[in-house]
């Protein structure tokens, strides 16, 4: 049994810390106030509310070995300063391994796995900066995960580009569902090793001006429209955890989640 932390149970982190503890894992998490954390402690999940800044200095309340962190940017202030705190923190109370929920937003223009990230915008290179800082910290074991787009409950496509007026029509829809992070983390966390990388990524790519439309009027909601210039179609490969780690993808295509969902009456 592996004693597991999460460092943010939100969108992410909760059904990841629900699913470890349904597999017989012992997990602890973290939320941004009082009130979540008693919400969880009343359903049986270990909580504790911890605030993340580049200036924390509270006690680290986690007692694990391994962490996870899937705390997004907009939960903070400077994130890779965050970041780089937490982990000091985390290393000083005893963790020894790390898995970081990157994104996909580290790559530039066509880049694969493998290749020396360079990122195209400053949501990226913040991203891999907090990468960095995670690689630096002195652990024993860093893994790093990077889903592209979530989705899933509470998170439809539909909603994303609703209603606007964008150009780039013509360029692949990279997204990856809940469900398949979710699992990822936790083979991730049972296979893998220090260095680990992966993208995850679902295989079916449609176009942005054929999916987002459809998503939209799924949703009873305005379609976008997509004006020139229609941009490169240059998918994300998310398949290199499936050859190396045998990975399966639960929803390769976004489109039979939309099936299900209209199937179920959600």
């Amino acid at each position: 049994m592996m004693r597991i932390g999460i460092l943010g149970a939100g969108w992410l982190g909760l059904p990841l810390a629900r699913t470890l503890l349904a597999s017989g894992q012992s997990v602890e998490v973290t939320v941004s106030s009082l009130q979540k954390a008693s919400e969880l402690q009343a359903q049986g999940i270990t909580a504790y509310p911890l605030l993340i800044s580049s200036t924390m200095t509270e006690p680290w309340p986690l007692s694990c070995e391994t962490l996870v962190i899937a705390i997004p940017p907009s939960k903070t202030d400077d994130y890779p300063a965050a970041i780089a705190q937490a982990c000091q923190l985390a290393r000083e109370a005893g963790v020894r391994r790390v898995l970081f929920v990157s994104a996909t937003s580290v790559w530039g223009a066509g880049q694969q796995e493998g290749e020396q990230p360079q990122p195209r915008h400053a949501r990226g290179e913040r991203m891999l900066a907090a990468e960095q800082a995670v690689l630096a910290a002195g652990f024993a074991q860093v893994i790093i995960v990077r889903p592209s787009g979530l989705y899933g409950p509470g998170r439809h496509p539909g909603r994303f580009l609703a209603g606007k007026t964008l150009d780039g029509g013509a360029q692949a829809v990279n997204l990856v569902h809940l469900d398949d992070i979710v699992a990822a983390c936790v083979l991730l966390l049972e296979k893998g090793k220090h260095g680990d990388c992966y993208n995850v990524s679902a295989p079916i790519h449609p176009r942005r001006e054929q999916f987002y439309p459809f998503a939209a009027r799924q949703q009873g909601l305005t379609a976008p429209i997509f004006v020139e210039p229609a941009g490169a179609f240059l998918p994300i490969d998310g398949q290199l955890i499936c050859q190396q780690l045998g990975f399966v993808y639960r929803w390769p295509d976004p489109a039979h989640w939309f099936a299900d969902q209209a199937l179920s009456g959600d």
